[in-house]
């Protein structure tokens, strides 16, 4: 039952990322990552890396997929899990494609928080 228990809280931080994408609500996606998140990976061949408030500068910036009525999707894939770090793979699709989105969580106190974003296109 307790694994169960960690891997709704895994999914619940996903959901943060994937409502905050969906909806561009910046504030909806901090709640799924530590202030002190990294990301890093490719789009095309360009590689971003950078701390998370580059991630909610680019959503800020840019009109959500609820507004534009563009398509968002994201599916887990698989969760590992070892005590109180976890993760999680992702496959997330837009309106660019599919990419794959590795993301690693970190459980502080009672609630997991997405500590890293890796993601490359899927070939």
């Amino acid at each position: 039952m307790e694994r169960l228990s960690e891997e709704q809280g895994i999914r619940r931080a996903i959901a943060h990322y994937v409502d905050g994408m969906r909806t561009g609500h910046v504030e909806t996606l901090k709640r799924g990552f530590h202030e002190q998140a990294i990301l890093c990976g490719y789009l095309d061949d360009h590689l971003i890396a950078g701390p998370i408030a580059d991630l909610y500068a680019w959503v800020d910036a840019n009109p959500a997929p609820a507004a534009t009525g563009d398509p968002f999707a994201c599916e887990i894939l698989g969760i590992d899990l070892t005590g109180r770090v976890a993760t999680a793979t992702v496959r997330e699709r837009d309106r660019h494609g599919a990419v794959i989105d590795y993301f690693h969580l970190l459980k502080i106190g009672d609630n997991w928080s997405i500590v890293s974003k890796l993601w490359d296109s899927e070939s």
